[in-house]
């Protein structure tokens, strides 16, 4: 039987140690993305099609309020901008992440000001949008964004440590090593 190194609990790579583990489970993803089909039903009921075109077009347009936040953070936090970030469709990593392996600290300042500029932005554009709009550009943000701060709450110990902590985000779990 083969094993890879996130198998092993006290797995080095590098000079770092594998300190924590986070097992993505298929409850959470169903809970995850039933909130969406749960929002599309209330607009649905309570808008018709205009609902459903809020639904959708507030998806792509929190992705796309997310992605200008994130080059403009980009110049606030230049170890962000030296690490190649991709936009991701699966579950429950939708939206922008880290391609390859960041530091926690990174990866925690980059989606703290993702999720204030982001909201700061949404209330700005409270006077000129309708209800059903304000209402799904609201929820995508926060439901993009949950699982990445779900996942800074999980591993807020770390943060408080001097170490630095190195994140590998993958589909179906997540690891964090430290030197």
């Amino acid at each position: 039987m083969k094993q890879s190194l996130t198998d092993h609990p006290t797995a080095t790579i590098y000079q770092y140690k594998h300190v924590k583990r986070i097992i993505v489970r298929n409850e959470m993803l169903v809970s995850y993305l039933l909130c969406a089909l749960i929002l599309l039903g209330f607009q649905y009921t309570v808008d018709r099609l205009y609902g459903l075109f809020s639904w959708a077009i507030g998806f792509a347009a929190v992705q796309i309020i997310h992605l200008l936040i994130i080059l403009i953070t980009f110049i606030n936090v230049h170890q962000a901008a030296d690490r190649k970030w991709r936009w991701s469709i699966v579950p429950p990593w939708t939206g922008f992440k880290p391609a390859n392996d960041i530091s926690f600290s990174v990866f925690r300042k980059v989606h703290i000001q993702l999720f204030w500029l982001g909201l700061i932005i949404i209330a700005i554009l409270y006077p000129w949008l309708p209800p059903s709009l304000m209402l799904s550009l609201f929820f995508w943000h926060i439901w993009l964004l949950s699982p990445k701060l779900l996942l800074q709450l999980r591993l807020r110990k770390f943060s408080k440590t001097k170490k630095a902590s190195i994140l590998r985000i993958q589909t179906k779990e997540v690891n964090l090593y430290q030197p």
